[in-house]
């Protein structure tokens, strides 16, 4: 009998760039790369799976989208479903969340940025809802096996960001803390 490879949960120690898609906005098509310059970037796709069903979900989503911005993590969403799902998605943040913590959430339909990774990263051509963490430079460092529920949770995204911020500090002994 035959078994499927199990893709893991987080794939990290990544070094490859993320696609520069032409992003539709309000303002007109701009490419990624120009909205996530110099950002450390969550690209969540599928964000509606994430968004709260009631109000305790709620309040607990608000307090760490403010711990993420605190870290200095944007999140942007990618929806790949339905173009009703991604309004529904869309109108959620834009009524629940405060303007200061309100994040951009797109219609990807053509799903470019999953061909073009497909050909990076073999083992992720199955993963239907990742969360990609990108550097300043727009280059994947981790990413997120969101199939799963448990994964699917912003405090699992914020706990995975928070390893990435650790993971570039440095600790080198003889520096001094106002030197950093």
């Amino acid at each position: 009998m035959k078994t499927k490879k199990r893709t893991p949960d987080v794939l990290d120690e990544m070094q490859i760039d993320f696609p520069n898609l032409l992003v539709k906005t309000q303002h007109g098509n701009v490419y990624l790369k120009s909205m996530i310059n110099n950002k450390r970037t969550i690209l969540c796709i599928n964000p509606s799976e994430i968004i709260p069903s009631n109000t305790a979900e709620t309040k607990d989503f608000i307090g760490i989208l403010k711990k993420l911005k605190d870290m200095n993590f944007h999140l942007i969403g990618f929806n790949r479903k339905s173009f009703r799902e991604h309004l529904k998605s869309l109108n959620w943040v834009n009524s629940y969340i405060r303007e200061e913590l309100i994040f951009p959430i797109f219609y990807q339909a053509e799903n470019e940025q999953k061909e073009y990774l497909e050909e990076k990263l073999s083992e992720t051509n199955d993963l239907k809802n990742p969360v990609y963490f990108l550097d300043k430079n727009g280059t994947i460092k981790m990413i997120l096996n969101g199939d799963k529920p448990d994964n699917r949770s912003l405090e699992k995204i914020m706990e995975l960001a928070s390893k990435l911020v650790l993971g570039e500090q440095s600790f080198q002994k003889d520096m001094v803390l106002r030197d950093n």
